[in-house]
């Protein structure tokens, strides 16, 4: 006779449980943002009890913190290739959201909706979107001081305007995607922009 399938650990039991919440959480802010989302509605979307979730993270915003912001949102923000040279460095935020719109558009359209979210001062979203915008900022600007250091980038760059243009171009591209959805062509406005970067901040080939 076959052996019987081995059960399911609790660690187990317990990430798939996540994934499921994180799942869910996502496509609730797609449809409602996230301050019009209930835990209930996360648990039932995932098909768990408002019981199971209460119990397990306590509130809406533990869930938040629990799974959507740590596991999903770091998502953009890569640890970096120690390999990779400067101006790799600067663009490895831009290069995972381009691959994040190639393999999992609706996660990272539910990222840009609750980081447009946050732009209210009474947000709760706010210190933590804050803290993920600075972290991201901060390796772009890493980067590109790794870049004039190893040639990568262009000498005399200014880095602090450099670090606003790649930002801002990124929040502008992900709006205009959120707004226009199926007619703009997110992942082509994205390479847009990464050429137009290599083109106005790495060094002119030599």
């Amino acid at each position: 006779m076959p052996t019987p399938s081995r059960g399911l650990t609790q660690p187990e039991r317990v990430e798939i449980s996540s994934r499921k919440l994180a799942r869910a959480a996502a496509e609730l802010i797609i449809e409602k943002g996230w301050e019009a989302t209930t835990a209930a509605e996360i648990g039932r979307r995932a098909g768990y009890s408002r019981a199971m979730v209460h119990a397990r993270y306590g509130s809406k915003d533990a869930v938040l913190d629990a799974i959507f912001m740590r596991e999903y949102m770091a998502q953009l923000s890569p640890d970096l290739d120690p390999q990779a040279n400067g101006l790799q460095h600067a663009l490895a935020h831009l290069d995972r959201i381009g691959r994040l719109a190639s393999e999992d558009p609706e996660l990272l359209r539910a990222m840009f909706v609750a980081a447009f979210e946050a732009v209210k001062s009474t947000s709760p979203l706010r210190p933590r979107s804050l803290g993920q915008l600075d972290t991201g900022m901060q390796k772009v600007k890493m980067g590109l001081e790794r870049g004039l250091a190893d040639g990568s980038v262009r000498p005399g760059l200014d880095i602090e305007g450099a670090v606003n243009d790649i930002s801002a171009s990124v929040y502008g591209i992900a709006y205009l995607w959120l707004v226009l959805a199926e007619g703009y062509d997110l992942e082509r406005e994205l390479t847009c922009l990464r050429n137009r970067l290599i083109r106005d901040y790495g060094s002119p080939p030599g």
